[in-house]
């Protein structure tokens, strides 16, 4: 008697936690597709970002290099850096060369910036989308 006792309180305790749980709703293949395009799109969003980071920190780089030339008194004292070896330059050219490195990484990163905010964008829609019918049975958060 004790041992069925403990059952219907268990078996009233799960009913009462299924009516808590948000109700079962069915994934449908048009939900299936928006969340896989969820995340592919979360997964470039994060390989832009560091794209741009790495970006930002080239033209940081390439700036202090040309501060860095136009600081150097020594004759024949800048060298440039082509793959292993370096060869001698001068200051004209090599600010020349570095202002064309900045200049392409920041093409570079004005395109990542558009194309982080298209991904943004569509994965807004898709949130919005996908919370509106699922609510808070999914996570679509980073």
């Amino acid at each position: 008697s004790q041992g069925g006792g403990r059952t219907g309180r268990g078996g009233s305790a799960v009913t009462a936690m299924a009516e808590v749980h948000p109700r079962d709703i069915e994934v449908q293949k048009e939900d299936q597709i928006r969340i896989n395009r969820f995340s592919r799109l979360n997964l470039r969003y994060d390989e832009l970002e560091e794209e741009i980071q790495g970006l930002k920190k080239n033209v940081q780089t390439y700036k202090d290099a040309i501060e860095e030339a136009e600081g150097c008194m020594e004759e024949n004292g800048l060298s440039y850096r082509v793959g292993e070896a370096f060869t001698p330059m001068e200051e004209d050219e090599v600010t020349e060369k570095l202002g064309k490195l900045i200049s392409e990484a920041e093409q570079r990163l004005k395109e990542r910036a558009d194309q982080i905010e298209e991904a943004k964008t569509e994965m807004d829609i898709l949130k919005k989308e996908l919370y509106a019918k699922f609510g808070d049975s999914i996570n679509l958060e980073k």
